[in-house]
């Protein structure tokens, strides 16, 4: 075995690099669903939404999001969005991680166990169905799993000459993409540094002391490098450096119940199939243990012993979170960060006589090897497959088998056999249902139904409004998801209309519906009678109708108005102009703390709440209702840290809040809170602002102005 493997010519090492870029064709060339996201997800959709609208949803819609703050993914996706037509960058995207994936896995793999083994586990890798659904969604596990591999590779390169201190500054930088695309990470991070001390070690007789040092001058500084660049992009986006914020905070409140420990684990009566792989990474893993770890400083064995220890490592880790309660092993995409040490692992270890056979002979089993992987993904194969009389059992017995007689070519028929039933089978339950171009369909027809809300809101909200029973409703979810879902869902029922819901002047709304009585008059007829006694209307904008082959749906879009006479503005006694609260005259309430403060600033005050929560920060002057009525407050402001409430106060009371709001609105330009509350005539009360956080922190905004109406009679 070499170790590293003995360095092929440049132009072989070129071809060995392109047939690697090809292999994506044995999958595509009948279908390309696994280049798209499909239906049923939210998370995906709200990171394509970012690479569409990255500015303004870090600026003005959705500022502070932790979906936002993973700028290792959000940035490329964007930038390649930014020059490409929505079809044309999914495209490009998704094939570049897969493309980084492969490539970084072969290479790894070259350099510690010659090139033949490497490309086989790299066609091996490029079929397998798990890896496409992690590397064709706009979820972050894809990307996850490129910066890993990329990680490996340069490290692997660093390893083979110590002196190439670029590369170990490049690793530190893919590591720190890693982490920063997925948080959860940074538990198994620290296995990558490792692994190149243990390489140095056996490779070059390097003090493992003189290997750290090593790697936190320029390794270190990759990190460091790319958290800067990270944090000067975020600050020019949305003006705050340290761009991770919402993301670990989001970390430290998360508290998820507990699941049961076998949860996803079993899928009829059978190990779930996105497992199946890591299963016979850890036999592979146990085994090279088992015979090579006393000697695993001899320069032949570092690399396997290395790779199984990551990957029983790794696997240890999750099935650990997955037994207190969190199923990272039962999910099929968090269990994927075990994609990359599952195939190093059997990478390393398979398929070892190629490595001598003559070129022609190695030509036939590459042909060979992608035929039968291949037929993996033809329509029957995983029908035909399933018919086995236990089939799981005939693959493992394969691969048993290969892994007793891997040098001779039984073991390499008996590999292809064992991989080629466990391929297929989990085909058969992520793909082979699908038509050939479904989810290429269906991003075709949300890129049409997006492209005419954009065209229509410029720059205002949107708001979706649709039933969770109506055959639209995936396409629905899919839409919204895209202005993240949480934030843009007006309704779920067409059963129940939004009345309670507070949605500002200008804002967009779109009602999706495949049932017909559910168009443009329904959508407007039942808007109206909820906003009526709030002086709003919903205006008909447009409908678009999106054929969806087994069934058509529509798009009724409405534009929020102010039925025009139906709010009187309100004129503070302290002010000459109608509707405006001079600012200046809001004054700090006392509190248990001292935090709260009041800055004048040239656009507005910056307002800073006490810390305890619920605690009255602020108050304006006493005012008198003119008029027994139903009044509307709002306040414009430009978010800060924390969250905050705005409402009517009224001392003396035992409930002195006649109405409160902590819910915020994007307005056109800047942000809006508002309330409305019924009122005598002559009926006192203050506008307040309180500390809405759940922790004991002050929350803190900057207000641009306060405004108050009173509805007609």
């Amino acid at each position: 075995m070499p170790a590293p493997a003995a360095p092929e010519s440049r132009a072989t090492a070129i071809r060995y690099l392109a047939a690697v870029l090809l292999l994506p064709l044995l999958v595509l060339w009948r279908q390309d669903n696994t280049l798209f996201t499909g239906y049923g997800y939210i998370d995906p959709w709200v990171y394509f939404g970012f690479f569409r609208n990255l500015v303004e949803f870090k600026r003005n819609l959705f500022p502070g999001s932790s979906y936002g703050s993973r700028l290792a993914w959000i940035l490329p996706g964007a930038a390649v969005h930014s020059l490409f037509s929505p079809l044309t960058a999914n495209c490009i995207l998704h094939l570049g991680v897969f493309t980084v994936a492969t490539v970084s896995l072969f290479l790894t793999l070259k350099w510690v166990a010659g090139a033949r083994r490497a490309f086989l586990a790299a066609m091996l890798f490029s079929v397998n169905p798990w890896l496409w659904s992690a590397a064709g969604w706009d979820f972050t596990n894809g990307a996850a799993i490129a910066y890993c591999l990329l990680t490996m590779a340069l490290l692997t390169w660093a390893a083979l000459a110590p002196t190439r201190r670029w590369a170990l500054l490049a690793a530190g930088m893919a590591l720190a993409a890693l982490v920063y695309v997925d948080l959860r990470w940074v538990v198994l991070a620290p296995l990558l540094p490792l692994y190149y001390a243990g390489l140095t070690r056996a490779w070059h007789r390097t003090p493992i002391p003189r290997s750290f040092f090593d790697l936190c001058r320029w390794f270190g500084a990759g990190c460091v490098a790319l958290t800067a660049a990270l944090g000067a992009a975020n600050y020019f986006l949305d003006g705050h450096f340290f761009f991770y914020a919402p993301s670990v905070l989001e970390f430290l409140q998360s508290a998820s119940s507990r699941a049961p420990w076998s949860q996803g684990l079993w899928v009829d009566h059978a190990a779930a199939s996105w497992l199946w792989f890591a299963m016979v990474a850890a036999a592979t893993a146990l085994v090279i243990l088992a015979s090579r770890l006393p000697s695993w400083t001899d320069r032949e064995n570092a690399a396997p012993v290395l790779f199984s220890a990551q990957f029983l490592c790794a696997l240890a880790c999750l099935a650990f979170c997955q037994a207190r309660g969190n199923p990272l092993l039962g999910v099929s995409y968090r269990a994927s960060d075990l994609l990359p040490f599952t195939f190093l692992a059997i990478g390393v270890w398979f398929w070892p006589g190629v490595e001598t056979v003559r070129p022609r002979i190695y030509l036939a089993i590459c042909c060979a090897a992608a035929a039968v992987l291949g037929m993996a993904w033809l329509d029957g194969a995983a029908g035909l497959v399933a018919g086995i009389p236990y089939a799981l059992w005939v693959a493992s017995a394969a691969l048993a088998a290969s892994l007793a007689f891997r040098r001779r070519t039984v073991g390499l028929a008996c590999s292809l056999v064992g991989f080629f039933v466990l391929t297929s089978l989990q085909v058969g339950s992520s793909y082979a249902s699908l038509d050939a171009h479904a989810y290429h369909d269906q991003y075709q027809s949300l890129m049409e139904s997006r492209a005419r809300i954009e065209s229509i809101r410029q720059g205002h909200a949107v708001r979706f409004w649709y039933d969770d029973k109506d055959r639209a409703m995936p396409d629905a979810v899919a839409l919204s998801s895209t202005y993240l879902w949480g934030s843009s869902v007006l309704g779920q029922s067409f059963v129940s209309p939004p009345c309670g819901v507070e949605v500002p002047p200008s804002t967009i709304v779109a009602v999706v519906s495949a049932n017909r009585a559910h168009g443009m008059d329904f959508a407007a007829a039942a808007l109206n009678a909820c906003w009526s006694d709030k002086g709003l209307r919903a205006a008909p904008v447009e409908t678009h109708i999106v054929d969806r082959d087994l069934y058509t749906y529509s798009m009724s879009i409405l534009r929020v108005e102010v039925v025009p006479g139906m709010w009187l503005p309100l004129t503070p006694a302290d002010s000459s102009q109608p509707s405006a609260f001079p600012l200046q005259n809001w004054t700090v309430e006392r509190g248990e703390d001292s935090s709260a403060t009041l800055s004048v600033v040239p656009d507005g005050v910056q307002v800073r709440t006490h810390a305890r929560p619920a605690s009255l920060a602020a108050l304006y002057p006493a005012m008198t209702a003119p008029a027994a009525g139903r009044y509307r407050f709002a306040i414009r402001y430009w978010p800060g840290a924390g969250r905050f409430g705005f409402g009517a106060y009224a001392r003396g009371r035992a409930e002195p809040w006649l109405a409160y709001s902590t819910q915020g609105n994007w307005a056109g330009n800047d942000y809006e809170m508002a309330f409305w509350v019924n009122l005598a005539e002559g009926q006192q009360f203050q506008l307040g602002l309180t500390n809405n956080n759940a922790q004991v922190l002050p929350a803190s905004f900057l207000m641009k102005a306060v405004t108050g109406v009173r509805m007609a009679r």
